[in-house]
């Protein structure tokens, strides 16, 4: 058999499913189908019918031999208690007999007293004996919600010529157990033990009034039909008013004028009493029969005080109507009308009112006159069409689409139109024994009457003490385009006093149709020999007849049955035996099964469609495949029916029916219109349903099934889930009810449909349009096709319903799940898991149907089970048992890894109270395995969740590589992710999402892990817990740890990258780097192509190749960041790089290539290039009010590396940064001494420019030139000492410093005695006028003296080999300045300090 998705046959079999259900459910009434759309819709008159032979047919076709048909049979006859009969010896003049099917039982008046029993068992016997006067009048009613307390479960009317006394009804014992027959369920009943209260709860005069009739309404309105011909009501509240009684009694029929004639007036009036009351709950119409014939209409409204009566007609005016009608019989046979009944929708939309005559004619009244009555209809058949059709294009949506307004009236006119207008006749049915070969007798004396879904029951008295029952049906010629019925005739043992429908006391509240089919609908007879019940037997009972009678359906009887029903009718009720319950694996069951496949048909491809596609033409409208077998299927040989009489355009009271010009010229061309035009299109399609995706046309079987299905789903289908109060709109009892029907229909499909489609003999193929033993349809012969050609066509037709039926079962068993759910969830307070849902959640299943829930809205019934579950979890419960249950009825909206979710989630609950860690860890590992079992159906945020909480992140860990394994088995997301991430690679791509999705819950994970520390860190708040906080931040250290060590050996490179992606967000750089795992590298490596401007990441990188001894790309990487021009590095940071570089190509491990050994050099120039701009920077920086110009050049010097000639060009001699010169000079090895000594002068000059004492600008000076000593003493050529010596001793004898302060300062900077006497030697040698001209001429001489005299303080530290030689140096030095002295006057006192000096270098030197 063809496979379908789930998704698939769900849109299937619900497509066909609802248009199935729209035909069937828009089809309109019984009697509009038979009477009104066929005859007075066409005609725009009053039709008749009756006079033909066809109008009233006997079921011999379906003879069974000696034994034929019956359509009504005695169930039981149970006669009037005995205590009641002895009674009658003591009746004075009056008695009556009644039912009140309502509670089961029947009544009986003798005089003053009232006994009640129950009809079906003779038994508990009820009686109330406290009246005074004789009981008239009798009536039951379901008291108003609120007025009276629970127990009064009835109100009881007693009417006696004085008074009306109204009693309380109660039952002992409400909660006896009845069980169906038909279904293993029990239902409770108040039906037993039936108590009347002592005291009457109101007792009203009744205004010397008798009462003859009283009826209640089911919404517990009390009516009276007086004597008087006046219509009473009892008006009773809960509390007294301001303005009125509790109780009182209103007048609908007298007017304030009429009230306002005295009494002694209305005496010679002449009275009409009302002997009838009957009323259509639904419309709210009550009518009134009177004792001369006359019918009264009223609106009775929701309240008395809108009780308004709108029409009356009399006998007079009715058999006038009548006779211009049917002018061919006599007027007296509609004379007399003895009883009435209304008919409900389901009977007709048009029609409200049935009268029967005394000799069993039927009139059929309606409350719109035939011109506005019309309208509606036919508005309700184009809308009904309309959702059809679009219903076809759409496929369906969750409610009705909703149609165009063009060509309907408007709403308010609608309304107008429905309102009740008056009293019109639209068809007149004559009775059986007027046809002109009849061979049936007349019905005489009709007086009472019953009708009920197409079934009329005639009470007539043949004989003085004996009735007989007419039973005149059409449920056996229900595909009749016309009203054929069938008739028979019982005799009763007695006179029938009243007769009534026997209530079934297990009735579900669900209106289904299908379970009316099922049962024979029964009617009780009181007579006065007692209780009559007999059954209306229905087509359901007559197949089971004929199918018992011939041992099978291998029949022509049966075969004719399937003629007359229509065959996919005949199917449905096929299916209803042998799907039944009591008829489950018996002869029966196997029998209808057969002859549903037997005459179920065959699908086929309509022959014009395929000639059309072969070029020819087709006229045929594929929405209606059955036109060519005529309307509704009957055949075109079927004869015509004809109307005895037209109606006459007359005008006269409320029958007067205006008429179009159309309807007019109809009746100038003929005198007797056709009734019934057999295959004329009255707005309803019979026919079979057609696939809109081609011209293929199911067979009757397949029509049959999905008709089953839709009947039996059609109380729940298009009916709200939940009220307003969140509260289910279906009881555990109705989807009892449901189920059991679809399993039923379920096990037959498994039997007969599942394993062959087909059926279970397919029909050798043949070119005929029929077969012997069935209807089926095949393709007819066609020149244009082979018989190849034919086959290949029929073969797809029926693999088409195989599809088809195939998914009709998947959404059987679809919808059994559904209702085996909701049944366990209304047993488990389905209000309360209700609310348990979000707001959101909650509306959507307001809004939600079972039909959405079953096609559209599945995700409801899982948020519902979880609900279900999480309360037995809230319980601390086990889940076990109602897991096991939902697994059992609903395993695929329940699926195998839902009930390992909820198991582990208890048993993750119950490792929470778990103390013993040993415990506790060992529930955690059951869990953790059950959820690897059931990986990775399963939700995996929930579960992990709970594993978070729990805090068992090994569990989240492992659940979560094993999910992505099992998404991945073939690892093609790894493989992407190791191929660069091609874009080509779209299943790699999923894979890789899939995976990437499971290991968000790691994240989630550590995320909470995380979080909880962090709240812990924020709870410490004092001093002395410190040390707790320390301790925390360690076990949440090795917590870490210990997390990404188990994932690291698990081999999965994306796992990895969560972890990585995780640490490096929350700052855990250590963690991060300590891990050894090459992935690491990889994943920091394509982050770092991926974002290069994120330098994070690239600082990770180098210090992931350094940590794991790869100096070299650790080196290149440091190089490259030190040279990135950005913003973000300063150029502290840029030499820290490019130190760290030099470091790692120093290490061992680096290896000794070239090109290592060449990166070394670069890199170190580049460092100490970089020192250089430091330097730069730093003086840029000890401004204390830099400008502009300063700021944009810091910052351009932080920005990126300059070269030393790119730094003397752009900042050093720019700025007149002479220090920097000097280094820039030092570093780049350039020897210009001119440039040097140039630069060394500046230095000199603005050391001691500015303000302050000679003593600051002394020290100012000398410190400067000491840390320019210290920095390039040793440089060479950057270091002219003797020019420096020269600039301070002019710089000093200028400032006028105190004497020898040169040479004592630079000592004092361990420069080189020695050296010192060899310049200053050369100076005074030199004899120079410059320090005359500076104002002292001696500050030369007293320099050297100083000079000699700290070389004399420091001779120790002189090398004893050198000695000898400085001695002799500085004797020279002190011998040219005595030479100097003696050549000027005034010289004495250094001359006297010169020889002091000379003698103690003479000393020395001995």
């Amino acid at each position: 058999m063809p496979s379908i998705s789930p998704t698939d046959f769900l849109d299937v079999a619900g497509n066909i499913l609802e248009r199935m259900d729209i035909r069937d459910s828009s089809a309109p009434g019984l009697l509009d189908v038979k009477i009104n759309l066929t005859g007075v819709a066409q005609h725009g008159f009053a039709t008749a019918s009756g006079l033909n032979d066809y109008d009233y047919q006997n079921l011999s076709s379906l003879s069974m031999g000696p034994k034929s048909a019956m359509q009504v049979h005695t169930v039981n006859k149970i006669p009037i208690p005995a205590e009641i009969l002895e009674h009658f010896k003591h009746i004075k003049c009056h008695c009556m007999m009644g039912l009140f099917p309502e509670i089961g039982r029947a009544w009986l008046t003798i005089d003053s007293e009232i006994y009640i029993w129950t009809y079906e068992q003779a038994r508990d016997v009820a009686y109330y004996d406290g009246l005074n006067h004789l009981i008239v009048s009798v009536g039951l009613a379901k008291p108003k919600p609120g007025v009276f307390i629970s127990d009064v479960k009835y109100l009881l009317i007693l009417t006696t010529p004085i008074e009306i006394i109204v009693l309380g009804v109660t039952f002992a014992d409400t909660t006896k157990i009845i069980s169906s027959p038909m279904r293993n369920m029990q239902s409770t009943t108040t039906f037993e033990e039936m108590q009347l209260m002592n005291k009457p709860i109101f007792i009203l005069n009744s205004d010397n009034v008798a009462i003859n009739v009283v009826q209640c309404s089911q919404n517990g309105r009390i009516f009276l039909g007086g004597r008087d011909g006046c219509l009473y009501e009892i008006d009773y509240h809960a509390d007294s008013s301001w303005f009125g009684k509790r109780c009182k009694k209103v007048n609908h029929s007298q007017s304030v004028v009429s009230a306002m004639v005295p009494n002694f007036l209305k005496l010679f009036t002449e009275n009409d009493p009302i002997v009838s009351i009957v009323i259509d709950d639904h419309r709210q119409l009550l009518y009134t029969l009177t004792e001369k014939g006359s019918i009264d209409a009223w609106n009775i409204g929701t309240d008395c005080s809108s009780t308004r009566r709108f029409a009356r007609v009399s006998q007079n005016e009715v058999m006038q109507r009548a006779s211009s009608i049917l002018k061919t019989v006599d007027n007296s046979i509609f004379s007399k009308i003895k009883s009435i009944c209304p008919l409900s929708i389901d009977d007709s939309l048009n029609l409200n009112l049935l009268a029967i005559t005394q000799s069993g004619v039927r009139l059929f009244f309606a409350t719109r006159p035939l011109s506005s009555a019309q309208n509606p209809s036919q508005q309700h058949l184009q809308q009904q069409q309309i959702q059809l059709s679009q219903t076809l294009q759409k496929q369906t949506s969750t409610n009705f689409p909703s149609t165009n307004t063009s060509g309907l009236v408007s709403a308010q006119s609608a309304q107008d139109l429905s309102k009740p207008q008056g009293l019109y006749l639209y068809h007149v049915r004559l009775p059986p024994g007027y046809t002109p070969n009849t061979t049936v007798n007349k019905p005489k004396q009709v007086h009472s009457a019953y009708y009920s879904e197409g079934t009329l029951l005639l009470i007539s008295t043949s004989q003085q003490d004996q009735d007989h029952l007419w039973s005149i049906s059409s449920a056996p010629f229900l595909s009749r385009p016309y009203l054929a019925e069938a008739t028979a005739v019982l005799s009763l043992d007695g006179i029938v006093w009243s007769l009534a429908e026997v209530r079934d006391k297990c009735e579900s509240k669900l209106n289904s149709i299908l379970r009316k089919a099922k049962k024979a609908k029964k009617v009780v007879l009181l007579t006065n020999q007692g209780a009559h019940i007999i059954a209306l037997l229905k087509p359901v009972d007559i197949l089971q007849q004929l199918l018992t009678a011939y041992s099978g359906p291998h029949n022509e009887a049966v075969k004719a049955f399937f003629q007359i029903q229509t065959e996919s009718e005949a199917c449905t009720t096929s299916l209803l035996i042998a799907c039944a319950d009591q008829f489950r694996n018996t002869d029966l069951a196997i029998w209808a099964a057969q002859a549903l496949l037997l005459y179920g048909g065959e699908p086929y491809y309509h022959y014009q469609m395929l000639a059309n596609a072969q070029g020819g033409t087709s006229k045929i409208n594929p929405m209606n495949p059955a036109l060519h077998m005529g309307h509704y299927g009957v055949d075109r040989n079927t004869p015509q029916m004809f109307v005895s009489t037209p109606m006459p355009h007359t005008a006269g009271g409320g029958f007067q029916m205006p008429r179009s010009p159309q309807s007019s010229h109809t009746m100038q061309q003929t005198q007797y219109p056709l009734s019934p035009i057999p295959g004329q299109d009255t707005g309803y399609d019979g026919g079979l349903i057609v696939n809109d995706y081609s011209t293929v046309i199911y067979s009757a079987k397949h029509d049959g099934l999905y008709l089953y299905v839709a009947r039996l789903l059609r109380p729940i289908w298009k009916k709200r889930c939940v009220d307003t109060n969140l509260c289910s709109t279906v009881t555990q009892s109705d989807c009892t009810l449901i189920l059991e029907d679809l399993f039923s229909l379920r096990a037959f499909m498994d039997a007969y449909i599942v394993n062959d489609c087909s059926g279970l003999s397919r029909n050798t193929y043949s070119t005929q349009t029929s077969v012997s033993n069935g209807f089926s349809h095949v393709l007819p012969a066609h020149t244009q096709l082979s018989t190849h050609e034919q086959r290949n066509v029929t073969e797809q037709a029926q693999s088409e319903e195989k599809q088809s039926l195939s998914a009709l079962y998947q959404l059987i068993k679809h919808v059994c799940e559904i209702l085996s759910l909701w049944k366990i969830l209304s047993e488990h307070q389905f209000q309360v898991l209700a609310t348990q849902l979000t707001k959101e959640e909650q509306t959507t299943l307001s809004s939600c149907t079972f039909r959405d829930l079953t096609l559209t809205r599945t995700d409801s019934c899982a948020l519902l089970i979880a609900t279900l579950i999480n309360s037995y979890l809230k319980d601390n419960a086990s889940v076990s048992i109602i897991s096991a249950k939902l697994r059992e009825v609903c395993p695929n909206l329940y699926r195998h890894e839902d009930a390992v979710t909820f198991k582990a989630t208890e048993i993750l609950l119950s490792a929470k109270s778990c103390e013993a860690s040993e415990g506790k860890n060992e529930k955690l590992c059951t869990a953790l395995q059950l959820c690897k079992d059931a990986a990775p159906n399963l939700p995996l945020q929930n579960i992990c969740q709970q594993f978070s909480i729990a805090g068992f992140g090994e569990g989240v860990i492992e659940l979560t590589a094993t999910c992505a394994a099992k998404i991945d088995p073939e690892e093609n997301g790894i493989r992407y992710y190791n191929c660069d991430e091609p874009t080509e690679d779209t299943e790699g791509y999923a894979a890789y999402s899939a995976r990437m999705t499971c290991y968000k819950e790691v994240r989630l994970m550590l995320d909470t892990i995380y979080q909880n520390y962090c709240n812990a860190n924020e709870t410490q708040e004092f001093e002395f817990q410190r040390q707790i906080c320390d301790t925390s931040e360690k076990r949440f250290s090795v917590q870490i740890r210990k997390l990404v060590n188990l994932a690291i050996q698990i081999k999965d490179p994306l796992l990895h990258i969560t972890l990585y992606q995780w640490l490096m967000a929350h700052d855990m750089i250590s963690e991060l780097l300590a891990l050894p795992e090459p992935s690491l590298g990889e994943f920091l490596r394509r982050n770092v192509v991926n974002n290069p401007g994120n330098l994070n990441l690239v600082d990770l990188l180098w210090k992931y190749y350094e940590k794991n001894g790869r100096h070299a790309e650790a080196a290149h990487i440091l190089d490259n960041l030190a040279s990135t021009e950005s913003e973000c590095i300063l150029l502290d940071q840029r030499i820290e790089y490019l130190a760290r570089a030099v470091m790692c190509l120093r290490n061992d491990s680096s290896g000794f290539s070239i090109a290592n050994g060449v990166l070394l050099k670069e890199l170190e120039d580049k460092l100490e290039i970089a020192r250089v701009q430091k330097c730069i920077l730093d003086t840029f920086s000890a401004y204390i009010a830099p400008d502009h110009r300063v700021l944009q050049a810091i910052e351009k010097l932080n920005f990126t590396l300059y070269d030393i000639t790119q730094l003397y060009q752009q900042f050093a001699d720019p700025f007149d940064l002479w220090e920097c010169k000097l280094t820039i000079l030092n570093c780049s090895h350039h020897n210009d001494p001119l440039l040097i000594e140039t630069v060394w002068s500046q230095i000199i000059n603005k050391a001691v420019v500015g303000k302050g004492t000679t003593q600051e600008r002394c020290t100012r000076l000398f410190t400067k030139i000491e840390s320019l000593v210290k920095e390039f003493r040793e440089s060479g050529h950057c270091f002219p000492l003797a020019f420096i010596i020269r600039e301070l001793e002019l710089k000093a004898c200028q400032l006028q410093f105190p004497e020898g302060i040169v040479p004592e300062k630079l000592v004092a900077m361990n420069i080189d005695i020695e050296l010192l006497m060899e310049y200053y030697f050369r100076m005074i040698s030199m004899n120079e006028r410059v320090w005359a001209n500076e104002g002292n001429e001696w500050h030369l001489v007293q320099s050297s003296i100083r000079v000699v005299t700290l070389l004399c303080g420091n001779l120790r530290s002189i090398w004893h080999r050198s000695k000898r030689r400085i001695l002799g140096k500085a004797q020279d030095i002190v011998s040219t300045c005595l030479s100097f002295c003696y050549q000027k006057p005034d010289t004495e006192h250094l001359r006297s300090s010169l020889k002091s000096l000379q003698c103690q270098l003479q000393d020395n030197l001995l």
